[in-house]
């Protein structure tokens, strides 16, 4: 009686974990039980690519990637080579999801490999891939379809890319044909594949590509609108103005004509007026969005405040206008302007904290004890209202610490030692700046602060701080929140450590530094599921310091509200079932559309820089 297929993959992933596998062993089951087999040789493989700076992974890899394109050669059963297809094309699904863009390059090579392997599985010859290159960038646009990966992916290849010249125009003509066969009610798929194209038009590749117009005779042969405007934009050197640029990324310098307007109202606030509230923004900036109080309590403790801006005390969740900025989800910065996700009288206005002004804040307060660690207990978060009294840029807050025996000054010592102490008791933020200070050469390596001004760090620290205080509020009241948590995945938590044991030891540009480097910087997002901030080294972070300017943290807001502030008010089961479901759309979607904006902000900052924004007259 033969093995059953579960005995057969636990053999074959002992085989291979063994780091000297028989690879005959393994081939025999691939010919002999396929599905099995194959399902635990690319399981194994995942666990190789994550860890492929491991040379033993790194060489197994690749005799793994020699038996299949083996098995290929020899396997002549249509049936077979087709299960193959599909397995590695699951395969690479999954593996887009798993990696970060800089892992997924660091596999570039057999994930292109596996690419030219599902072509020779194809027996009718009518795709073939032509190298490890053309493979990878075809996965990155018709698979992973990650702008912002193909972008940096493009630019780290940039000569080589050039040079072999059949590699760029051969995949370019594939994104022109499958972009002519769009339907024309498809947005989505018309949006995507032209933020593709004008990726390949920009810069040096796209003087190369605009050298050879052959691609312009095969988007004439189509009668559809969407194609004829990108025809009129590449013969006109994509000279456009503005709102044309915009308008391919969904982005708008407008707001819809609504007829809401909204005013200050006070409403059940706490009042915070008489606080000495301060803020530190940019010089010139009136969307101000967090302030800062502190003080000194009769028993020798703290009491520190964080005001951020309220938007649900003055625009209801419902509203087109909160509609609209959920759309927009985040202000868009660009060279000479910037795109808000509220209009000006709102973001710039009603919600700012601007100085001298009543203005509604959703405020968290929290006792700190005199070695400055937080008193949970003390943790609460409720509406109030403040007045700003010092607005201060960078420079100015910076200028105002080197001075000695003002209040002002002695607030914000107070304020940086607290949250420098926080940092410190935080390994992956101390060992952050750590990286940091050895990248930028400081002779103070084992400093916890980095070449930031201390301001800078007041407002980073304040702003980590408000994000922790929900999950914290969430596990101290076991609240069981839900919320649109700020996700950002795990590293390999073994290989960090033992590399930070000997940090000290390391050179500041080897290979071990920059692999921790990146494995410090993964991407991070928007998640129903919450599965910690490994970045910021904690189990929770919901994003909650610039509502005014990011329609997730104003999102948040309105969860607080109810779960938290009214949660003894109304149905609680159907909060949950309105907001699990706000959610859930709110985070795929912002994901999605943040990713966008910033493929726009390029673009528009690539046009502008060589004059190919075109300024409408002003009449």
């Amino acid at each position: 009686m033969g093995k059953k297929g579960r005995e057969i993959a636990k053999e074959i992933k002992a085989e291979i974990n063994s780091c000297t596998p028989d690879y005959d062993i393994i081939y025999n089951y691939l010919i002999t039980n396929f599905d099995e087999s194959i399902g635990a040789v690319l399981n194994c493989m995942l666990n190789m690519f994550r860890h492929i700076e491991n040379i033993c992974n790194n060489e197994m890899a690749a005799k793994l990637i020699i038996l299949l394109n083996n098995f290929v050669k020899n396997k002549k059963n249509k049936n077979a080579l087709k299960r193959l297809y599909e397995k590695i094309d699951v395969f690479l699904g999954n593996l887009s999801k798993s990696l970060n863009w800089k892992e997924l390059i660091d596999v570039e090579k057999y994930i292109s490999n596996l690419v030219d392997i599902q072509n020779k599985c194809l027996i009718s010859n009518s795709i073939r891939g032509k190298g490890d290159k053309y493979n990878f960038i075809m996965y990155l646009v018709f698979k992973k379809r990650d702008v912002e990966l193909l972008g940096k992916y493009m630019t780290n290849n940039m000569a080589e890319l050039i040079v072999s010249n059949s590699i760029l125009t051969s995949v370019f003509m594939n994104v022109i044909e499958r972009y002519i066969n769009i339907e024309e009610d498809n947005q989505y798929e018309i949006k995507y594949f032209n933020q593709i194209i004008y990726l390949f038009l920009r810069g040096k590749l796209g003087e190369k590509l605009l050298s050879k117009d052959e691609y312009l005779s095969i988007l004439k042969t189509s009668n559809k609108s969407f194609v004829w405007d990108l025809i009129y934009k590449i013969e006109n050197d994509f000279v456009m103005s503005k709102e044309e640029v915009a308008n391919t990324y969904g982005v708008s310098f407008y707001f819809p004509p609504f007829k809401e307007k909204y005013e200050y109202r006070i409403g059940t606030t706490k009042d915070y007026t008489k606080h000495d509230v301060l803020t530190i923004d940019n010089s010139g900036d009136n969307c101000l969005d967090d302030g800062l109080f502190i003080k000194k309590r009769s028993n020798g403790t703290y009491r520190l405040y964080i005001h951020l801006a309220n938007v649900p005390e003055i625009i209801p969740y419902t509203s087109n206008t909160m509609r609209e900025a959920l759309k927009r989800q985040k202000t868009i910065y660009l060279p000479d302007c910037a795109i808000p996700i509220f209009e000006e009288y709102l973001s710039s206005g009603i919600l700012s904290l601007l100085p001298n002004k009543v203005t509604n804040t959703l405020t968290f307060r929290v006792d700190v004890d005199t070695d400055y660690n937080l008193l949970l207990d003390t943790l609460k978060v409720v509406p109030g209202r403040i007045i700003n009294r010092h607005k201060l840029s960078y420079d100015e807050a910076d200028n105002i610490l080197k001075k000695a025996n003002t209040p002002l000054s002695e607030k914000l010592n107070l304020l940086s030692e607290i949250f420098y102490k926080l940092s410190r008791d935080n390994l992956r933020i101390k060992s952050f700046h750590k990286f940091k200070n050895i990248l930028s050469q400081r002779n103070d390596t084992n400093s916890f602060k980095s070449d930031v001004s201390p301001a800078h760090l007041i407002v980073e620290y304040s702003m980590v701080l408000s994000g922790r205080f929900i999950p914290m509020m969430n596990k101290y009241y076991n609240l069981n929140l839900i919320m649109p948590w700020r996700v950002c995945p795990k590293f390999d938590e073994e290989f960090a450590k033992k590399v930070l044991d000997d940090i000290d030891h390391i050179d500041e540009m080897s290979d071990a530094l920059k692999r921790v480097a990146r494995d410090y910087f993964p991407r991070s997002y928007y998640s129903f599921e919450n599965i910690g901030h490994a970045g910021l080294g904690i189990d929770g972070y919901v994003k909650v310091g610039s509502s005014a300017r990011s329609a997730m943290d104003a999102l948040a807001e309105y969860i607080i509200y109810d779960l938290i502030i009214n949660r003894n008010a109304g149905d609680l089961d159907y909060k949950y079932y309105f907001w699990e479901r706000e959610i859930k759309y709110w985070c795929e979607y912002a994901n999605n559309k943040i990713a966008e904006n910033n493929s726009f902000a390029e673009e528009y900052c690539y046009l502008r820089r060589n004059g190919k924004i075109l300024e409408l007259e002003k009449k």
